[in-house]
């Protein structure tokens, strides 16, 4: 996490000089882009990722996967077994995307959206990233001993000035109602105790990157800095897709079996809710002591 820095090449430069492609990314509707600790942006649309560690060294490279640039709808893709290669055939073109144009950018977003579609557990992440305007960052990776972290969400609480990891979850996920997502909640905790002060000086270094690029949700856009805001050691647990049904059945046993690693659970059945800590429990917004 250290090796986050702020006044990197890469963010210059987007900061200085942006290219025409980069804005038209940036300012098309649904896509939002994520700053690595590696010091490189991965930029995505409904949780698929357009750009792939986007990086400076004597002008701008990255990676767009295949699937996502075919001009020709079909899943599968063609070649001849037995031959050296395994590439596609590259008969089929491919769109064009050194300039993220409106008509290629459609066509790569309505491929993606063919893979994750607005009820998978990516699409629903990636709502909740557009509408409620207070995660500063998405699929934050980190090798914890021998175990790979990937913490879905990370919100910024402006009520309580609180930094919270945050785990989506849907309601078909399996490891709901067994250990395992105690388990998990319980390594982000061990990671939140673990590591804090590391945590806080690396967000408080990325909102400064996001802010100086202009990528930051528009609520957290009018924050000066993150000075003074905490980290909150038990992530939340979220829901984006729940039925009151399934909520009544549910939500009392995931509750019991979460209470001493999470600092909540928000049960929600769209994704245009905020994420603020709230006081105590509330109709589906359930805070634990």
């Amino acid at each position: 996490m250290k090796k986050l820095n702020k006044d990197h090449r890469l963010f210059t430069e987007l900061a200085n000089n942006p290219p025409a492609w980069w804005q038209n990314l940036i300012s098309s509707p649904g896509v939002y882009a994520e700053v690595r600790k590696n010091n490189s942006i991965d930029v995505y649309y409904h949780g698929g990722t357009i750009i792939r560690e986007l990086k400076y060294n004597k002008g701008y490279s990255g990676s767009v996967h295949y699937k996502y640039l075919l001009t020709k709808g079909k899943d599968y893709v063609k070649y001849s077994f037995g031959q050296a290669s395994i590439l596609p055939n590259r008969s089929i073109p491919l769109l064009s995307f050194s300039s993220f144009d409106k008509e290629a950018l459609k066509k790569i977003k309505s491929n993606i959206a063919q893979y994750y579609p607005a009820n998978s557990e990516k699409g629903i992440q990636a709502a909740f990233i557009n509408h409620t305007d207070g995660f500063i960052d998405s699929e934050f990776a980190y090798n914890y001993g021998n175990v790979k972290l990937r913490i879905d969400l990370v919100w910024i609480d402006t009520t309580n000035k609180k930094i919270v990891f945050v785990e989506l979850k849907t309601m078909g996920d399996p490891r709901l109602y067994t250990h395992a997502i105690v388990e998990q909640l319980k390594k982000y905790k061990e990671f939140a105790e673990r590591y804090e002060s590391d945590i806080l000086a690396y967000y408080t270094t990325l909102f400064n990157i996001k802010k100086k690029l202009n990528i930051l949700p528009k609520r957290l856009q009018s924050l000066n800095s993150l000075t003074g805001y905490s980290l909150e050691k038990r992530p939340l647990l979220l829901f984006g897709d729940c039925e009151k049904k399934w909520i009544d059945n549910q939500a009392s046993g995931i509750n019991s079996r979460i209470d001493q690693v999470a600092c909540g659970a928000y049960y929600f059945g769209a994704t245009k809710y905020s994420c603020d800590l709230i006081p105590k429990s509330y109709r589906k917004c359930y805070i634990f002591a």
